[in-house]
């Protein structure tokens, strides 16, 4: 988002939220086994399946009587029992990992005192980082905004970038190249800002606009070669509302869209993607490099007529000789004939499908409660609605693929409608979807006590070559490089 345009904030629940959320004082569980489990366990990991180099998933038992349980884990040739301490049970890491490798492939059951939930050990990894935004959830547009990298098969974080080394600076979309660590950009708003690029694991700061662009590059993605990049410009603009269930609305009065060279340092246009017809945004390149994939809407004069301005996918032909666009725009998904609205399309590595957002009418999933991620297969064009993933009353939004293509993360607000968090699901050869599960934190009570969201979860394989403190230095010390 823009930076610059405070709004009001929520008022504080802390005090609810957490009388609501103790891991010690819920109310005694329900008769049944099943009901037991659903009532008392948090996050609720049965019936998932998750990587074998996975952090411990750890979790919390709801009800002083819980306070001791005894818990054993049983595979098929391994097992490990822990003891909960006021509620939370905690497995040690090397423990956890030597039976997560004994077992890939095997069922693992997890006893609780009289209750039982299971679930399956993939033998496919996951990658090892995500990297994410932790911005508050309230009706400001940003404040205190972090960046941050976990690794997800311990509960190592980093801070990449935040506030108090860039004088409370926006920033936000980092994104890796094909999951690469050596491969990211992500922008710094504001005095001394750019999009700053790791290629190659050099960094650089970029300005990413020029005279004929009313603001600077927002949302964006790589080329396979890493040589140049793919950006709509966007008038964002965000906006309360008394409507219904939506308190806010953003939209875009303005976008075009470019391919940026970083070898010549220049921006490439397009008339076809260019021009007042038409909005753009959310580009992506197709993992052959040779379409650009993005979503378009025609013009509607806004606000007066978001409701009716609904987004397709699209595609355009792309030379990487050249670094121009092609002649012809391609209809992927119809937005009027689905009577949806599309956003953030992301490939699976291989190609074989294609995942978005779908809401219905907007550009912007993340306020939009009936949000829901979709699949495409590329090989037949039939859309999965993965009702899986669906959560009741809460956005899922903002996914990214793991760079073996058997894994998606994604941010969601189940659980309160209110916190995004994280979320990882396993996808097989064919396309399917199994039940998806939070990230999990060595204390298993964080994502209920945590007042944050996270959002733009991106997988890489490898960590990013920079920390907080080298961006300091760079928006310091650093002249941003003009393209033209």
């Amino acid at each position: 988002m823009r930076a610059g345009m405070h709004m009001w904030r929520m008022g504080s629940i802390i005090s609810i939220f957490l009388l609501l959320t103790a891991c010690t004082g819920g109310i005694s569980p329900a008769p049944t086994d099943a009901e037991h489990r659903s009532s008392c366990m948090f996050p609720d990991y049965s019936d998932a399946v998750v990587p074998y180099n996975i952090a411990p998933l750890n979790f919390c038992i709801d009800g002083k009587e819980f306070a001791r349980a005894k818990v054993e884990v049983r595979g098929a040739s391994s097992s490990l029992t822990v003891r909960a301490r006021g509620g939370r049970v905690m497995f040690p890491e090397k423990k956890w990992h030597r039976l997560l490798e004994a077992e890939k492939g095997n069922v693992l059951s997890f006893k609780i005192d009289n209750a039982e939930f299971k679930l399956q050990v993939s033998a496919d990894p996951i990658d090892p980082y995500v990297t994410y935004r932790i911005i508050d959830p309230s009706f400001e547009v940003w404040h205190r905004v972090e960046i941050r990298e976990r690794d997800v098969t311990s509960f190592r974080e980093r801070i990449l970038s935040d506030w108090r080394h860039t004088e409370n600076s926006c920033m936000n979309c980092h994104i890796h190249g094909s999951g690469r660590g050596n491969l990211s950009f992500f922008h710094l708003r504001g005095p001394k800002g750019g999009t700053i690029l790791n290629r190659n694991g050099v960094l650089r700061k970029l300005t990413l606009k020029n005279d004929s662009m009313p603001v600077a590059a927002t949302y964006g993605d790589f080329h396979p070669s890493g040589r140049y990049a793919v950006y709509t410009w966007n008038n964002v603009i965000p906006a309360l509302r008394a409507l219904d269930s939506h308190r806010m609305e953003v939209y875009d009065t303005a976008s075009d869209m470019l391919v940026t060279d970083f070898d010549t340092n220049s921006m490439l246009f397009s008339p076809l993607t260019s021009n007042t017809d038409a909005y753009e945004t959310f580009p992506t390149f197709s993992p052959d490099g040779r379409y650009i994939y993005f979503c378009r809407a025609p013009y509607h004069p806004l606000p007066d007529s978001v409701r009716q301005t609904r987004y397709s996918l699209v595609r355009i032909p792309f030379n990487e000789q050249t670094g121009s666009q092609g002649d012809s725009i391609e209809m992927v998904w119809d937005a009027e004939q689905q009577g949806g609205s599309a956003s953030f399309p992301k490939f699976s590595p291989d190609g074989r499908f294609l995942m978005f957002c779908r809401s219905d009418y907007g550009t912007f999933p993340i306020w939009h409660r009936e949000t829901q991620l979709m699949m495409m297969d590329m090989q037949t064009g039939k859309v999965d609605s993965l009702s899986v993933l669906r959560a009741d009353d809460a956005s899922s939004t903002y996914h990214s693929w793991s760079t073996n293509g058997r894994w998606i993360a994604f941010a969601s607000k189940r659980g309160d409608g209110m916190f995004g968090r994280v979320w990882l699901a396993h996808v097989d050869a064919e396309g399917k979807v199994s039940n998806p599960f939070c990230l999990p934190q060595r204390d298993p009570e964080h994502d209920r006590l945590f007042l944050r969201s996270y959002n733009i979860p991106d997988l890489g394989d490898a960590p990013v070559p920079f920390d907080a403190r080298t961006i300091k230095h760079i928006r310091k010390h650093l002249s941003a490089e003009q393209f033209q």
